[in-house]
């Protein structure tokens, strides 16, 4: 979730925030059956002092080689996976997939 979706579920309860989320869902898929969830965690981590929600951006001017930074590896012992080790998807869960996808690939070849 992102932007004004933030707030709107900020302070709702776990299952509040599922059952939002399957309006969502149910809404864009209209044509099929989308079942409820078999379990679920929401994170809050909106509230989480030391984040604050944050995630990773490349400012103004910037090229975006931090993100290819972040993803190098520390003597092919320390593997870093990430939205922010992503350049192609940064600030997505799919750069984070992603990124742990090719970790755990280099760690395969180890």
């Amino acid at each position: 979730m992102s932007g004004d979706a933030v707030s709107a579920v900020g302070e709702l309860e776990d299952l509040e925030v599922v059952d939002e989320c399957m309006k969502v869902l149910r809404e864009l898929f209209k044509e099929q059956e989308v079942p409820d969830p078999l379990n679920y965690f929401v994170t809050h981590w909106n509230k989480d002092v030391w984040s604050q929600m944050s995630y990773s951006f490349v400012k103004t001017g910037g090229s975006g080689e931090a993100y290819d930074i972040l993803a190098e590896d520390v003597q092919g012992k320390v593997f870093f996976a990430g939205e922010a080790t992503n350049r192609h998807f940064p600030q997505t869960v799919t750069g984070a997939y992603l990124s742990g996808v090719r970790e755990a690939s280099k760690m395969a070849a180890v």
